[in-house]
């Protein structure tokens, strides 16, 4: 007798697998386990099969084995993409820390305080002596002589300007406070008129010097042809600028 050692089934020593699992048969005296008892199954029993009677021996056949289903194979470009995704995720994740980062660490940098230094404590200043005052010293001639000398020239000139209705020389020869016999300074000058051919001469020439101020006196006479006309002015100047200028005149008669 040969047994299973699979399902512990007997069968004929004709016999050489297993009719139910297909298992080698071996010889039912060579078992280990000839002491397990073989469990009860709702199987009919073993059928002893044997030769059709006046048919020739056929051996048996062994039952084939199934054909092994063949297991599905796996994609694997699904993978792929995965993988891909994932090294694109990261890569976007360390750009976007590359650029927001150094931002927020330059915004945490400049809320910080920064602790102002302890100023050092400097010397007092010595007091530097202050300079002494400069004592501006006036050039006003202080020579009569000099004086009538400067101030006929300018009477001259000014006499001048009046026959030629020289406004640019009477500019400056009169001060800007000027006043005489026919209003003020704008006045004198807008009005003024040229004398062509008169002449001039000044007689009795007296000069009154106080400081910067000084009156000069005098005859003029006014020469038109034939025709002489003498009069007398009284004409107050001001040191100023470095030169005189003319601030009156007034004619006595």
């Amino acid at each position: 007798m040969k047994r299973c050692p699979t399902c512990k089934r007997m069968f004929e020593d004709t016999l050489s697998f297993c009719l139910e699992d297909g298992t080698p048969l071996v010889p039912a005296g060579t078992d280990s386990e000839a002491t397990l008892v073989t469990p009860k199954s709702n199987l009919p029993p073993t059928q002893v099969y044997s030769p059709m009677p006046g048919g020739p021996a056929s051996p048996y056949q062994a039952p084939q084995p199934y054909p092994a289903t063949p297991s599905p194979q796996r994609r694997i470009w699904p993978w792929i993409l995965a993988v891909a995704a994932v090294f694109l995720l990261g890569v976007a994740a360390i750009v976007v820390v590359a650029i927001v980062l150094p931002g927020m660490l330059h915004s945490v940098n400049d809320n910080r305080s920064t602790p102002s230094p302890t100023p050092l404590a400097s010397p007092s200043p010595k007091p530097s002596p202050s300079p002494s005052p400069t004592i501006e010293v006036s050039d006003v001639p202080t020579d009569s002589e000099e004086v009538q000398t400067q101030l006929e020239n300018l009477e001259n000139e000014w006499e001048r300007a009046n026959v030629e209705a020289d406004k640019a020389t009477l500019e400056r020869i009169l001060a800007r406070e000027y006043r005489g016999a026919g209003g003020g300074k704008e006045e004198y000058l807008r009005t003024i008129n040229p004398h062509p051919g008169r002449t001039w001469r000044y007689r009795d020439v007296e000069v009154d010097l106080d400081g910067e101020k000084a009156t000069l006196s005098y005859e003029l006479d006014r020469i038109d042809g034939d025709n002489v006309q003498t009069y007398s002015y009284v004409d107050a100047f001001v040191w100023r600028d470095h030169r005189w200028q003319a601030t009156s005149s007034r004619q006595v008669r």
